[in-house]
């Protein structure tokens, strides 16, 4: 029986790589997740930020991320979490942590930015919900 870690990540879209094809066709597609946490040390207002390399290989998670994923989007994600140790050019030591995802879902709890704020909701919205 095999084990693993599962992790769901809340967070921003930053960088996203190509889809990489293998010589036997198998595909996986890359990009990287910041997640942030507000908290008060001091009595100071701090904010931390932790990267995630997320690497999906399910075709339709390959498709989504193509077509419909951009720099910035707030994703919910969740995956089998992997750490990995590495040496960067300076001789100082590294840890790297990557999600291979199961599941990506867009964060649409997120309220939109009232005029006040620079943003408007959009004006397409029905007031009915269609299900």
């Amino acid at each position: 029986m095999s084990t693993a870690a599962y992790i769901t990540l809340v967070g921003n879209v930053g960088r996203i790589d190509a889809v990489r094809t293998f010589p036997d066709g198998r595909q996986i597609a890359s990009f990287s997740v910041a997640v942030s946490r507000r908290f008060r040390a001091k009595g100071e207002a701090v904010e931390e930020t932790d990267w995630y390399a997320v690497k999906a290989t399910g075709a339709h998670l390959i498709r989504l991320i193509e077509d419909n994923i951009n720099k910035g989007d707030q994703l919910i994600i969740t995956g089998a979490l992997a750490q990995k140790a590495f040496e960067r050019n300076d001789g100082s030591k590294g840890l790297s942590v990557e999600v291979f995802a199961h599941d990506i879902r867009f964060n649409i709890s997120k309220k939109p930015k009232d005029e006040s704020q620079g943003g408007s909701a959009p004006d397409d919205l029905d007031d009915e919900i269609p299900f």
